[in-house]
């Protein structure tokens, strides 16, 4: 049985590709699963993008925000959650989108701004919602087995040598994208703190 929790559009689909993604709207102790159905002319990561930078720039109506942050690498992305916490910090509009398109650059992703939103909002089409159904049980495994057959292949496999370790060094080192946005000021991340970048006023 499929449930339709809740359901938001924008525009007249004609051609459209279906997404899907699970939501975070869990039902403990039941036999269900939900999930987001997100129908749309645009490519799936394509669309995630255009809501992100929407929520960055205007802001989405609750539905769709949740979505956004339900979806595959939203709340996994630190530069993305950095500008939000500078947004919601009060960092001017126009100094967060200039340094985050700095650090865009200098990451070498694609760079947003907020003429690529208003240019979106008159392509993206729409349909999405939030729906539940139900699942079945599953069985559980009795160890029966009809026949040795069933087992599966009883030849004799060949020794398998483990391949010898080999230690890999690695300097894991995490930028304060939230420090640049909000301050103006990129450390290298290392012992010292080394400025890399300084943002211009």
């Amino acid at each position: 049985m499929l449930t339709i929790l809740e359901q938001s559009e924008l525009g007249k689909l004609r051609n459209f590709r279906t997404h899907k993604w699970r939501s975070s709207n869990i039902l403990s102790n039941t036999l269900t699963e939900t999930f987001w159905n997100v129908r749309t002319n645009f490519r799936k990561f394509t669309f995630i993008e255009y809501l992100q930078m929407k929520e960055l720039l205007v802001g989405l109506p609750r539905l769709e925000q949740r979505c956004l942050f339900d979806a595959p690498g939203v709340m996994n992305d630190d530069l993305y959650i950095a500008a939000l916490r500078a947004k919601i910090l009060g960092v001017d509009h126009s100094t967060l989108w200039q340094r985050l398109a700095q650090l865009q650059r200098l990451l070498g992703q694609h760079q947003w701004t907020p003429n690529l939103v208003y240019t979106l909002d008159n392509c993206v089409n729409y349909e999405l919602s939030e729906q539940r159904r139900s699942i079945r049980k599953v069985k559980k495994y009795s160890g029966y087995v009809r026949n040795s057959s069933a087992v599966g292949s009883k030849r004799k496999t060949s020794n398998i040598r483990p391949d010898p370790e080999s230690l890999e060094w690695c300097s894991d080192v995490e930028i304060d994208y939230f420090n640049y946005l909000s301050v103006g000021e990129l450390s290298s991340g290392l012992p010292g703190s080394i400025v890399i970048l300084k943002s211009l006023k």
